[in-house]
């Protein structure tokens, strides 16, 4: 069982009698306070496979597998946006303004008088999802007729994805900041950060765009890199605390 409270991750495995308790930060660097009040806009989708009209594309039918139920490739934009609103809130590093929640909260606070004023917004964070990839190799050995035991499945799914993210000045629409990030099943920073059966994050809180778990790591991962470049960026002189790579036993947790 997962769960997320604040910027760490609980996760409980059950073996028998046993019950073990892994509490695990999500590695982004750290903040006393916050500094800056920031708006992240939702990432648009720009990568082929969310330009594809034909689903039925062998090439595109595991990421449409993947991301049913999820909003589909449409949806990978506002996931992404979740996931990295979730890791600039665990930097305690700034303020997060909500103009959909204001808005919502606006319209409710009418009847009673009351007004919401939303803090003036410092930067706009926005990006563009530039690659999203997903590949599986491998099948069943001995075609499922192994004795008692059946198929071993030796499937193993790749994923890769690629952001582009520009940080804007709103007075004037000044890009102070951008840059690229990426990261694969194959090639990650944060050894995708507990990529065995605890599934590193875990699923849900926020935490998932999509079925896939490949898929999910590489886009945690990305989001990492995002939120620590940011706060590397906006607020240097800030931090208090930066994340140790993992250790080789969290990854297998």
């Amino acid at each position: 069982m997962k769960k997320v409270l604040g910027g760490f991750i609980l996760l409980t495995a059950v073996y028998a009698s046993e019950t073990k308790t892994v509490e695990r930060q999500i590695p982004v660097v750290r903040c006393a306070e916050p500094v800056y009040s920031v708006m992240v806009m939702e990432f648009d989708c720009k990568a082929n496979s969310c330009q594809e009209a034909n689903p039925g594309n062998p090439r595109l039918s595991l990421i449409y597998e993947a991301l049913a139920g999820t909003g589909g490739v449409k949806g990978v934009g506002k996931g992404l946006t979740t996931m990295l609103t979730n890791a600039l809130k665990a930097t305690n590093c700034f303020r997060i303004v909500d103009l959909e929640q204001y808005e919502r909260m606006k319209k409710l606070l009418e009847a009673t008088g009351q007004k919401v004023q939303p803090p003036k917004v410092d930067y706009m964070i926005t990006g563009s999802i530039t690659a999203l990839e997903l590949e599986r190799s491998g099948g069943a050995l001995g075609g499922g007729l192994i004795p008692v035991l059946g198929a071993i499945n030796v499937r193993k799914d790749q994923a890769k994805l690629g952001v582009d993210v520009n940080i804007i000045k709103p007075e004037t629409l000044e890009i102070a900041y951008s840059n690229s990030f990426d990261a694969s099943s194959e090639k990650s920073s944060w050894g995708l950060f507990g990529a065995g059966a605890g599934g590193g994050f875990g699923a849900g809180g926020g935490w998932s765009i999509s079925k896939n778990l490949s898929l999910d790591m590489v886009a945690r991962d990305v989001v990492v890199q995002v939120a620590n470049s940011i706060v590397e960026r906006l607020a240097p002189d800030k931090i208090i605390e930066r994340p140790k790579p993992p250790t080789k036993q969290e990854k297998e947790e």
